[in-house]
Formats: structure tokens, C-alpha cells, sequence
């Protein structure tokens, strides 16, 4: 005896595949402890970034408009590099909003060739640039060894 295909039955089916991923992904959401991970998932929104190699190490570009310096807060901990920051809703009626508001984080891979400590960034004209400067590179020691 032949199956007939039921295209509802499918939808059905994939309709409650999808229900289940996503209260796997909410519980594993709520479960997890409090790191910086968790501050991600709080975000109220994203920063566009770029992230340039120069010549002499890393550019990460951010828009940031409308931001106060004040507002942002750069870290870098366990060779990752944390961006947060604020942009604050204009305390007057608003008729509509499209511009995104409220806190971010991003966080960045710092590779092992960056000199961290001296990481550096300037806020200018709405756009965070950091700047993550390559190591000076070690010079291979040649060593002589005498034979006796």
C-alpha cells in the first residue's frame, strides 16, 4: 500500500520542529549564568563594525552616532576586546522611531600577534576606531655551541 503525501501534515510537523528549537534555545537562555555572554543576549541592539589589517596591526571601525564619550567603555579580558555603551532616547514626544537606542556590547577576538598594552582608540565624528598595534617581532638569537 502506497503513502499519499500530505503537504499539511508536513507543515504541521515542521511547524512543531520549530517550536521545540526555539524553547530549547529560550531555556538554555535563562539557565546560563551571569557573564558577558548573557549581556550580549541583553543588548538592545547592534553596532555595525569593520574590522581593517594594517600594515601595523588590527582597525576596528564602529558606528556610533549620537553617542556621548562618556557613554562607552572599552575593556579587553581573556584576549577579547568588550565594547558597551549606551545611546539614550531623546526625552521629548516622539512621533517615530527607527534610529536603535538603549545598551550594546560587542565583544572582538584579539589575536595573539597584538600588543595589548597598547590597545588604543579615538571617538571621532560618531565612529569609535580602536586600534590594535602588532608586537614588535623577536629576532631569532643565534646561539654558537662549542664542541669539546
Amino acid at each position: 500500500m502506497s503513502q499519499q503525501w500530505n503537504p499539511l501534515q508536513d507543515l504541521m510537523v515542521l511547524q512543531d520542529r520549530m517550536n521545540r528549537l526555539f524553547e530549547d534555545a529560550t531555556q538554555r537562555r535563562t539557565q546560563a549564568g551571569t557573564g558577558v555572554g548573557d549581556e550580549f543576549e541583553r543588548g538592545d541592539w547592534t553596532p555595525a563594525s569593520d574590522i581593517y589589517e594594517t600594515e601595523s596591526g588590527f582597525l576596528i571601525a564602529m558606528d556610533l552616532p549620537g553617542i556621548k564619550r562618556e557613554a562607552l567603555e572599552i575593556d579587553i579580558d581573556d584576549n577579547r576586546l568588550i565594547i558597551r555603551g549606551t545611546r539614550e532616547v531623546a526625552e521629548s514626544k516622539q512621533h517615530r522611531t527607527e534610529r536603535p537606542h538603549g545598551k550594546f556590547l560587542r565583544t572582538f577576538s584579539v589575536p595573539g600577534s597584538v600588543d595589548q598594552a597598547k590597545i588604543g582608540a579615538e571617538y571621532k565624528d560618531g565612529v569609535l576606531q580602536v586600534r590594535l598595534p602588532r608586537r614588535s617581532e623577536q629576532k631569532p638569537k643565534k646561539i654558537d655551541v662549542k664542541i669539546s
